[in-house]
C-alpha cells in the first residue's frame, strides 16, 4: 500500500520595513554565492570534487551545516528537474522524429507518382516541400544527438538567472543600457534562498522558527542572520503577523505539534522548511509541511463498498465507479481542453477537473485507483495517434501535473488514493468491457483499473472475432492463459498481446472485438454506430457474422 504522506506548500506575502528588506537581500545574495559554487563543484570530474567538509572549509562557510543543507537540496532538485526534462524532450523528439520519417517516405512515394504522371509545377511543389521536411529531421536529430551526448557525458548545463537575459547582454551597446542589465541580471540571480528543518529541531527549523502570534490566526517567525550579516543586521530578524490564505489547519497542525513537542519529548516534531522569493511586488514567503494522508481505519472508507477508477487521458479524466465485485456502477467524463491555453490557464483547467473527481469520490464515499505510470510511458502509450490534432493535444498533455494534483487534493481531502500496474488496461477494456457496457476506450480503461485494485485477472478472451469498416472478418485464437503469478501473469500478458496487436492492428483498424460465448447482444446493436458503416454495409457484416462458423 502507498504511504499516504505528501510535502505540501503554502505561500504568504510578507510585510517588510526597509531594514528588514535589506537584510534579506544580503541573505540571498550570500546564500546563492555559496549555491553556484557548490554547483561548480558539482560539475567537476568525480575525482576532483571536494567533498562537503573540504568545501566548508574552503569556502570558508559563512553559516551552519544546515544552512547548507538548503544549498544542496536546491541543487539537488534542480538538477533532477533538469534531467527529467531532458528525458521528456528526449521522448518528444523520438515520438517526432518517426512521425516525421513516415511523412517523408509517403512524400517520396507522392514524388515518384506525380513524377510518373509527368506534372511537373506538381511535381517540384512535392520536392520543396520534401526538403524542407529533411531539414526539420536534420535539425531533430541534431537535438536528440547532443541532448543525448550531454546525457552521456552527465552534464547538467544550467543557466543561474535565465538564458534568455543572459542572451540579451550581446545586444545592448550603450552604458545606461548595461548597468540596467547588469541590476536585472544580479536579481535574477539571487532573488531567492532556502532553510530546510528537521522534526527533532527547534519549531521544526533551527534557523527560522515559526511560531503562534499574539493576533488571532497569525505567526511570528524569528530568523536567524549569518555570521557575516550579524554586526549590520543584528543577531535575528522578526517579522511579524504573517497569515496564511491556504493550509491554515495544516500549518496550525505543525505549529501545536512542534509548540508540545518542547514540553513533551515523546511527542515527534514537524519538519517546516522556509523559502523566500522575492519578486516584482516583494518578498514572498513559502512554507513547507509534510501532511499525512487518511489512515486505513478512516470512518467513510469501506473495503467492501468499491473504488472509483481513473484513466488519465491528453484531453479529459474517464471515470468509472465500481462495486466490490468489480461491476460498473455508472460512469463520469472531466473534460481537459488544455491546448491553446497558457501555464496558468492549464493549472486552473487541471485544479477544476480534480477538484470535480475528488467531489464525485467523496459523494459516493469512494477511494480512487489511478495508473501507476511516468509521463514518458503515457506518452509513449499515445504514440501510434497520428493524427495531427492529436499530437496538438498530446503536447499540451500535462500528466505529471494531473498526477501529482491528484494526490495532492486525495491527502487534502482524505480520499484515499491506490496506484495499479497500468500493464495492458487500454487493450483489455477495449478487447473485454467496451461493447459489452456501451463504454468509450478510455471508460473501459478505467473499468479495468479500478478492478485490478481487487486483484481481478482478465481472461483472455478463447476466440475473438474482428469486422472492419470494409466488412472483412478475421479470427484470433490466443493461448489459454494459466493461473500465473503477478509477475508472470503480465510477463504472459505481454507475450500474447503484442502479436495479436502486429497481426490484426486492434489499435486502430478494428471496430469490432467479442468473446464468441457471449451472446448477450445483438450483431446488428454491436455494429450500428461503427464510424465507416453505413447502413448497407452493416446489413452486408450482419450476414458475414451470422453465417460465420464460429457463431
Amino acid at each position: 500500500m502507498d504511504t499516504p504522506t505528501k510535502t505540501l506548500t503554502f505561500e504568504t506575502r510578507l510585510d517588510l520595513i526597509h531594514e528588514q528588506d535589506s537584510a534579506l537581500c544580503h541573505y540571498a545574495k550570500l546564500w546563492n554565492q555559496v549555491k553556484f559554487r557548490w554547483f561548480a563543484n558539482l560539475q567537476k570530474p568525480k575525482a576532483q570534487q571536494l567533498s562537503r567538509t573540504q568545501f566548508m572549509h574552503e569556502m570558508g562557510m559563512p553559516f551552519s551545516y544546515r544552512v547548507f543543507q538548503g544549498v544542496r537540496q536546491s541543487i539537488k532538485g534542480l538538477i533532477q528537474s533538469y534531467q527529467t526534462n531532458r528525458n521528456n524532450r528526449l521522448v518528444t523528439l523520438d515520438v517526432k522524429i518517426k512521425q516525421l520519417e513516415k511523412t517523408l517516405n509517403k512524400l517520396n512515394k507522392r514524388c515518384d507518382h506525380v513524377a510518373e504522371k509527368g506534372c511537373p509545377q506538381q511535381a517540384k511543389q512535392l520536392r520543396n516541400r520534401l526538403r524542407q521536411k529533411e531539414v526539420k529531421l536534420r535539425r531533430w536529430q541534431r537535438k536528440q544527438a547532443a541532448l543525448v551526448a550531454e546525457k552521456q557525458e552527465n552534464k547538467t548545463p544550467i543557466c543561474f538567472g535565465g538564458r534568455k537575459l543572459l542572451k540579451e547582454r550581446q545586444t545592448l551597446k550603450s552604458n545606461e543600457g548595461i548597468r540596467d542589465w547588469q541590476c536585472r541580471w544580479h536579481e535574477a540571480r539571487h532573488r531567492e534562498f532556502l532553510l530546510v528543518g528537521s522534526h527533532d529541531e527547534s519549531w521544526g527549523c533551527q534557523n527560522a522558527q515559526l511560531s503562534p502570534s499574539a493576533q488571532e490566526d497569525a505567526y511570528q517567525l524569528k530568523l536567524l542572520v549569518p555570521h557575516q550579516l550579524r554586526a549590520t543586521f543584528g543577531t535575528t530578524i522578526n517579522i511579524d503577523r504573517l497569515q496564511f490564505k491556504h493550509g491554515k489547519a495544516m500549518i496550525a497542525q505543525a505549529v501545536w505539534q512542534n509548540q508540545v513537542k518542547k514540553h513533551d519529548k515523546s511527542i515527534k516534531g514537524q519538519s517546516l522548511s522556509f523559502r523566500f522569493k522575492r519578486d516584482k511586488k516583494g518578498w514572498r514567503l513559502l512554507v513547507s509541511v509534510e501532511v499525512a494522508g487518511p489512515t486505513e481505519q478512516a470512518e467513510w472508507i469501506d473495503a467492501d463498498q468499491g473504488v472509483i477508477g481513473v484513466d488519465v487521458n491528453p484531453d479529459h479524466l474517464a471515470v468509472v465507479e465500481l462495486d466490490r465485485n468489480g461491476n460498473p456502477l455508472q460512469h463520469r467524463t472531466f473534460d481537459l481542453p488544455l491546448h491553446y491555453k497558457n501555464d496558468a490557464q492549464r493549472a486552473a483547467i487541471i485544479g477544476d477537473a480534480v477538484r470535480d473527481l475528488m467531489d464525485f469520490a467523496a459523494q459516493q464515499s469512494k477511494a480512487v485507483v489511478i495508473e501507476k505510470l511516468d509521463f514518458q510511458q503515457k506518452k509513449r502509450q499515445y504514440q501510434k495517434q497520428d493524427h495531427p490534432q492529436y499530437a496538438r493535444m498530446l503536447n499540451a498533455f500535462a500528466y505529471g501535473k494531473i498526477k501529482d494534483l491528484i494526490e495532492t487534493q486525495s491527502i487534502k481531502r482524505g480520499i484515499r488514493l491506490y496506484h495499479v500496474n497500468p500493464a495492458y488496461t487500454s487493450l483489455l477494456g477495449r478487447m473485454k468491457y467496451r461493447d459489452r457496457h456501451g463504454f468509450s476506450d478510455h471508460h473501459a480503461a478505467a473499468l479495468v483499473i479500478g478492478r485490478r485494485h481487487y486483484g481481478f485477472k482478465e481472461k483472455p478472451p478463447k476466440q475473438l472475432i474482428g469486422i472492419n469498416a470494409k466488412g472483412t472478418v478475421k479470427t484470433e485464437h490466443p493461448p489459454v492463459r494459466m493461473a500465473l503469478g503477478d509477475y508472470q501473469y503480465y510477463h504472459k500478458l505481454q507475450r500474447w498481446y503484442q502479436p495479436l496487436e502486429k497481426s490484426l492492428d486492434f489499435l486502430s483498424g478494428w471496430r469490432h472485438f467479442r468473446r464468441v460465448n457471449r451472446v448477450s447482444y445483438s450483431v446488428e446493436a454491436r455494429l450500428d454506430g461503427r464510424p465507416g458503416m453505413s447502413p448497407d454495409l452493416i446489413q452486408e457484416s450482419t450476414t458475414l457474422l451470422s453465417a460465420h462458423p464460429a457463431l
